[in-house]
C-alpha cells in the first residue's frame, strides 16, 4: 500500500512539474532556481540547462533541449523505461527490471560519465564548447 502511494505520488509530483515547466520559460521568469556552480564560478555543472531542456522538451523541441543538456536529453528515454518497468512490475507483481542498472559497475560507469560531460562542456574549444548550456 505504502509503494503504491509513494508512485502515486511522485506521479502527482512530476504531473505538476512538468505543468509547471511547460507554462512557464526558466529563461524569461526568474523563481526557477538558479545554478550556484554557474552564477559563481561561470562554469557550467552537469545539470546546467536542464530546466531549459525540460520547458524545450515538454514543446516538442528535442534539437533546442539537445542544446541546453545533452546528458540529460540523452538520459531520458533510458529512465523512462527503467520507471515504466518498475510501476508495471509493481502493479503486475512480476519482476521486470532492467538488470544491468543493479550490476555493481553501473554507478561507477554513470558517475564517470557524468565526470567526463561536466569537464569536456567547460572546454572552450570547439567541439566541446557545443556542450555548453
Amino acid at each position: 500500500m505504502i509503494m503504491k502511494l509513494k508512485y502515486i505520488l511522485g506521479f502527482i509530483i512530476i504531473i505538476g512539474l512538468s505543468i509547471i515547466y511547460y507554462k512557464f520559460n526558466p529563461e524569461v521568469y526568474n523563481f526557477f532556481p538558479e545554478c550556484p556552480f554557474h552564477k559563481y564560478l561561470h562554469l557550467d555543472c552537469p545539470g546546467c540547462g536542464s530546466q531549459r531542456a525540460v520547458h524545450a522538451l515538454l514543446h516538442g523541441h528535442v534539437l533546442s533541449a539537445a542544446n541546453y543538456n545533452l546528458l540529460m536529453v540523452l538520459s531520458i528515454p533510458l529512465l523512462l523505461v527503467h520507471f515504466s518497468l518498475k510501476v508495471y512490475s509493481q502493479i503486475t507483481k512480476k519482476d521486470f527490471a532492467l538488470k544491468i542498472w543493479y550490476h555493481p559497475s553501473t554507478p561507477k560507469i554513470i558517475f564517470a560519465i557524468v565526470i567526463l560531460f561536466w569537464i569536456t562542456r567547460n572546454i572552450p574549444f570547439v567541439p566541446f564548447n557545443y556542450l555548453a548550456s
